[in-house]
């Protein structure tokens, strides 16, 4: 190292000035370097720095003793691997773990409070149960709230009352129309075909003209519309814009800023003034979404009294109520008539109580053909069918569709000891053709009648039991009224006519408002059906005194005075006269 410069010492102050403290800045160092490492080692006694290592070396081992602790590859697959978790037992349950961690627990607690307790050393009672639950739980299932046997309605039994049946009637009734009405104001299919006129060659060429022509006017239009924006196009592009104007934007833009920001402000004292308010309506919203959710599990509660959750692809469809007509209740169970359908109403009340998926009905394919043989077998059962037919007294239609169900059923297999009918002998007159013919002929008829006994036997049931429906029935009859279509008007008009029987009902029906929808309707008719079926309901509901004063109110006279002549329709013109006819009886005329 070189030596250091020379300073100047001339006066007292330059002296100080230049006075080295190296010596004291080191030492401060190194005194504080020893009270972090704990103090100078020249101050530590020797026996704090060193120790004298008295273990004893480990022996070599032998290059045996090696191979020795080597483990056999044998053995270390029969081993266990500390990285694959055991499978759980299957009875192992939630008691166990339980006890488990309270057995643990109690461990930890018992060992911070003994100083020097080995557990290890301890032996555990092997006959000790306490905690253990080893026994395969029990599976608790929900109670459902369905029952398991459902009492029927007291109009089903054998010997009801007249109101009772009159209900369980009606009951049926409403099911069964629900179902027609589903079908009827349901969404109609896409058609096959759609009805067009047929164009001869030379009208075909003027509408081919035509187009030409309105093709062109269109191509004209499309180009003068064109060049007219082209025009606006040059003349935006052309304007420059000015300093003046940039400015004025600039401002402006500055002065909305400004009264965002003051009606930012606005709107937040407002909102800080309605806290009250906005508390308020929290609340309100609080409760309404609980009342909102008991209505909710109310409602789920109600749907599955009714029906069970879903558990497949298929709905659950109840069984019809089996309700006995008026021609079958006998009063007595001596002369009640037998009904197999334990098996089914067991089925369906496990399929209703979610114990059993419900499945669909299931179609069976014919995969081989009618044989001779079979045609035979057919005809004979229902010939023994038509002779049952006439032997029983109370065959209903119902029981003739089950039956000849079964009679179908059976026909489809072979037959088996089947009595011969092969009437051709050498005197017989017919051949084999004209026998089949002929049972073929008989079969035919013998299926129409059962049909039309059906048919028959339904539009009586429904004809009679119409009028049970109630107030619901009625008021969906005039909301059909309000539908563009003139198919569901007609259907509604149709329905109120027959619901028009007393003077109590046809007041009903003015008090719903159908007299009025039953006038808009005839006069927006535009084709003599519509107008037709209006007219039918308005004299029904005009046998009442008190009704026709309601449609002298409403203007019937002048609307029905309006609808003009028919000549293919004579109905329409009747009906018109009757309903004139009916308020000049009454006094009304269109001029009061």
């Amino acid at each position: 190292m070189g030596k250091k410069a020379k300073t100047s010492r001339k006066g007292k102050k330059a002296w100080r000035a230049n006075i080295s403290t190296e010596d004291i800045d080191n030492f401060f160092e190194k005194s504080t370097k020893d009270a972090l490492t704990g103090g100078s080692l020249a101050h530590v006694e020797t026996d704090s720095l060193f120790f004298v290592d008295k273990s004893k070396d480990l022996s070599v081992k032998r290059k045996i003793e090696k191979h020795r602790e080597k483990v056999l590859r044998c053995d270390s697959v029969l081993q266990k691997n500390p990285f694959v978790v055991a499978v759980p037992s299957s009875s192992q349950k939630r008691c166990n773990k339980k006890s488990k961690k309270d057995s643990e627990a109690k461990d930890a607690t018992q060992d911070g409070s003994k100083d020097g307790a080995v557990s290890g050393s301890e032996m555990a009672d092997i006959w000790e149960n306490e905690g253990e639950c080893n026994a395969k739980a029990r599976k608790i299932t929900k109670p459902s709230v369905i029952p398991a046997v459902e009492v029927e309605p007291p109009g089903c039994s054998f010997n009801p009352s007249f109101e009772a049946h009159q209900d369980s009637l009606a009951e049926a009734v409403a099911t069964e129309m629900q179902k027609v009405y589903q079908n009827e104001l349901g969404p109609q299919p896409v058609p096959l075909t759609v009805t067009g006129q047929v164009i001869d060659e030379e009208d075909m060429y003027f509408l081919d003209a035509d187009n030409g022509n309105d093709d062109d006017d269109t191509n004209e239009e499309i180009l003068n519309e064109d060049e007219d924006s082209a025009q606006d196009q040059r003349s935006i592009q052309t304007k420059r814009v000015t300093r003046v104007e940039l400015n004025k934007r600039a401002r402006r833009k500055e002065q909305g800023k400004k009264e965002a920001e003051v009606k930012k402000k606005q709107e937040l004292s407002k909102g800080i003034d309605s806290l009250p308010d906005i508390i308020q309506e929290i609340a309100k919203e609080d409760e309404e979404k609980l009342k909102r959710n008991i209505r909710r599990m109310v409602a789920k509660q109600e749907r599955l009294k009714a029906r069970p959750p879903r558990l497949g692809r298929h709905k659950f469809e109840p069984a019809p109520i089996q309700v006995p007509l008026s021609e079958e209740l006998t009063g007595s169970l001596r002369k009640i008539k037998g009904c197999c359908t334990l098996v089914k109403d067991r089925f369906k009340s496990l399929e209703k109580r979610g114990l059993v998926v419900p499945t669909g009905k299931t179609k069976t394919k014919r995969l081989h053909a009618v044989h001779n043989s079979s045609k035979e077998y057919r005809s004979y059962g229902l010939f023994c069918l038509a002779d049952y037919g006439e032997v029983e007294s109370g065959f209903t239609g119902r029981d003739s569709a089950v039956a000849f169900t079964e009679a179908e059923y059976l026909c489809r297999f072979n037959p088996r000891n089947v009595p011969s009918r092969k009437f051709s002998s050498s005197s017989s007159p017919f051949s084999r053709t004209d026998e089949l013919s002929v049972e073929e002929d008989v079969e035919r008829k013998i299926g129409w009648l059962l049909k039309s006994i059906f048919v028959g036997t339904a539009a009586f049931v429904g004809y009679q039991f119409f009028p049970y429906m109630g107030d619901n029935m009625l008021r969906q009859s005039v909301s059909l009224l309000h539908v563009k279509d003139p198919f569901f008007k007609r259907s509604g008009a149709s329905r109120l006519a027959r619901y028009a029987v007393d003077d109590e009902r046809r007041m009903k029906i003015v008090e719903i408002g159908g007299a009025q929808e039953l006038l808009i309707m005839l006069e927006a008719a535009k084709d003599d059906r519509t107008r037709k079926a209006a007219l039918k309901a308005l004299a029904a509901v005009s046998q009442s005194d008190e009704a026709v004063g309601a449609l002298h109110l409403a203007g019937a006279i002048s609307v029905i005075k309006s609808i003009p002549d028919s000549s293919e329709e004579a109905e329409i013109e009747k009906f018109k006269v009757s309903l004139l006819k009916r308020f000049q009886d009454l006094k009304y005329e269109s001029s009061s």
